[in-house]
């Protein structure tokens, strides 16, 4: 052995070292609500993933169906010439949660996450660093944008029982396939593609988020030249069909195995009728016995709260006083929600310019609402957890971080200004000239398109709220803490 390779021996040692204390410090930054708390956060709809999950394990024999779900089918009213069972939430997803669950390892899930949040982001550094060198190490390079990001809502949602961390992991998979997804290698073009999937198929919404980022991809992608400008929009194409797939694949199941049909919940039509060209529709228009959507408006009348007229109301609410669709008989909930796209059509051609307006002031909203206390379990979210088992942790229960305290206010206002500030860096690096390459560029763009279609999908489509807008928008401070890697690096000449 020469003693140039003995001195080298130490030297990548230490180099190893170094790297490995950066992922831990970047994995502690990210988990740190989860260990602050002492248990996971959760929501209304985490009872209903496991849920989901438990019975797609037993409709498909791997577990054994228990006694209560045996004597709950077993008087289940037949009534109904329909049998239906609830499409708006991700079979992949709460599969995984039904068999963590199962396992007794429900914070599996928080773990599932964070491996793909972490992958996601290894990956976009790895190609970035490769195709426009910068002297940061790659675990450096790697773990700085997360722990700058984990200042903002990032650990909150590394903590919750609950697929929305994966939404800026799609959105970090499309943009970084747009920007360096030709200077990508075969294998990491896959890898890309395959996280870029498991995030698609986790929550209905992600899949209008691709769709819109894919109207982006293209003209961003031509930007960096023509070479290879096929391949992050077919890569997405790619993407957007293992939602596609899952859909229908979650439709066979369900007729085979539970003898039932698929029902998206209406959010579209009932995010028209709060916004007021919905509403004007149905009273023009109902009630018709040849309109799929009328139904709805004759639940509508049964009360005369203004309340009732709110989207979470209307799609969620079994009370007489606040309830519409889901005092509906299944027959009717399943016309009127296999209609709500044609629904959205018809208002459109009828309101174009109402319709357009309520749409970019959801938009508008949305951007706006940041705050991380969705995250934080009350009591009745408790309650409705409370028959949730499998947790190492034990039953879902508030931990150390309680959402009615004044810390909640002092984090949201703290975090609002490090958004301001993180979003002016960006914007000043992005339009001045300097060593910031334009592929990391795009990268930027596309993730800040990401975060609007993001507002766009939830807000104008939804119904705004702090949960969907706190789960993307870390993604600002940890662009600024990615594009400061070249921004500091000297002036030379780069390949764009």
């Amino acid at each position: 052995m020469t003693m140039e390779t003995q001195m080298r021996i130490p030297s990548q040692r230490r180099s190893g070292r170094i790297a490995a204390l950066w992922y831990v410090c970047a994995f502690l930054a990210v988990m740190s609500v989860v260990l602050i708390n002492g248990r996971p956060l959760f929501y209304f709809d985490t009872i209903g993933y496991v849920d989901q999950g438990s019975e797609a394990l037993r409709q498909l024999h791997l577990v054994a169906p228990e006694q209560a779900a045996v004597a709950a089918g077993a008087g289940e009213d037949q009534s109904s010439s329909v049998r239906t069972v609830d499409g708006s939430r991700s079979p992949y997803y709460s599969l995984i949660a039904g068999i963590f669950s199962h396992l007794g390892i429900l914070e599996g899930l928080l773990l599932f996450n964070a491996a793909a949040l972490f992958l996601a982001v290894w990956l976009v550094t790895r190609v970035a660093l490769r195709t426009h060198a910068a002297s940061m190490s790659s675990a450096a390079a790697t773990s700085l944008p997360l722990i700058v990001a984990s200042l903002g809502s990032l650990p909150f949602y590394a903590a919750y029982l609950m697929p929305d961390l994966l939404a800026p992991v799609l959105v970090l998979i499309l943009s970084a396939l747009t920007a360096f997804g030709r200077d990508m290698r075969q294998w990491e073009r896959l890898l890309a593609v395959a996280i870029g999937m498991a995030a698609i198929v986790s929550h209905l919404s992600h899949f209008a988020i691709a769709g819109l980022m894919l109207v982006a991809a293209l003209p961003m992608t031509l930007f960096l030249g023509r070479r290879g400008a096929l391949i992050a929009p077919l890569a997405i194409v790619f993407i957007l069909g293992a939602a596609y797939l899952q859909g229908k694949a979650f439709q066979v199941v369900a007729e085979k195995a539970a003898h039932s049909e698929v029902v998206i919940k209406p959010y579209i039509t009932a995010r028209l009728i709060q916004d007021g060209p919905g509403y004007q529709w149905l009273k023009r228009h109902c009630p018709d016995p040849a309109i799929d959507s009328c139904p709805l408006w004759d639940a509508l009348q049964l009360s005369h709260d203004p309340y009732r007229l709110t989207a979470s109301h209307i799609t969620f609410e079994t009370s007489r006083r606040l309830g519409s669709f889901r005092l509906m008989s299944e027959e009717d909930q399943k016309r009127v929600a296999d209609a709500q796209v044609a629904f959205f059509k018809a208002v459109l051609m009828e309101m174009p310019v109402e319709t357009t307006i309520a749409f970019l002031k959801n938009t508008f909203i949305q951007s706006s609402m940041v705050s991380i206390d969705m995250t934080l379990p009350t009591d009745k979210i408790v309650m409705r957890n409370e028959s949730v088992t499998g947790a190492l942790s034990g039953p879902l229960e508030i931990g150390r971080l309680q959402g009615d305290r004044p810390w909640v206010e002092l984090v949201v206002s703290a975090e609002t200004g490090f958004y301001v500030a993180a979003l002016g860096f960006v914007i000043t690096l992005l339009v001045l000239p300097g060593p910031v390459p334009a592929a990391v560029r795009v990268f930027a763009v596309m993730v800040m398109l990401g975060i609007l279609a993001n507002a766009l999908v939830c807000g104008g489509i939804s119904q705004p709220a702090t949960r969907y807008g706190a789960r993307v928008i870390w993604l600002i401070p940890f662009l600024a803490a990615f594009m400061w890697i070249w921004a500091r690096e000297p002036e030379l000449e780069r390949s764009a």
